[in-house]
């Protein structure tokens, strides 16, 4: 599953609206530049909060529209700024050496499948954890590291299907 279907399918409208107003400015801004999107606004939008529904409609316009990297950038700007201990927590779990929940290692294809799906289940029992954003960042890695090791993870399993109607899309 692709960031685009991960935020349009996994998260929707309403939480994909939530995580935009949650993003600061400057992180609002680094996904409209990943995405290949202007930043820059006319002179008559003055008012920070202006500009900030300006650039969330860009964005969500964007996403819309498939575009793939403002996407992933969005997951990338949510997870690492808004829930790092959750990243902290899943490599914790794996045993994957880490700077703060960041680290370049592909852990999904050195890890067992049991460990990577035991860490899984962790963070999706939490009740400190909405699920939805534990599925959200599930799929992403998975995606990153182009893992199918959630594909049979009953939790994920239907996202994480390689999608039938993919390959002729792709023709």
């Amino acid at each position: 599953m692709n960031p685009v279907q991960i935020c349009k399918k996994v998260l929707g409208d309403d939480k994909l609206s939530a995580i935009l107003e949650q993003l600061s400015s400057s992180q609002i801004k680094q996904v409209l530049k990943e995405g290949g999107l202007k930043v820059k606004l006319s002179g008559g939008f003055v008012s920070q909060k202006k500009k900030r529904t300006v650039w969330s409609k860009k964005i969500s316009g964007a996403i819309d529209e498939e575009n793939e990297d403002a996407a992933a950038e969005l997951l990338q700007q949510w997870l690492l700024n808004h829930h790092r201990g959750m990243l902290v927590d899943y490599l914790d779990a794996l045993g994957v050496t880490h700077r703060d929940g960041e680290t370049d290692q592909s852990f999904l294809l050195g890890s067992a499948k049991e460990k990577v799906h035991d860490a899984a289940r962790m963070l999706l029992d939490s009740t400190e954890r909405d699920a939805v954003d534990v599925k959200a960042y599930l799929l992403y890695i998975a995606y990153q590291q182009r893992s199918p090791v959630f594909e049979d993870f009953e939790p994920l399993a239907q996202w994480a299907a390689p999608d039938p109607n993919a390959e002729q899309q792709a023709q």
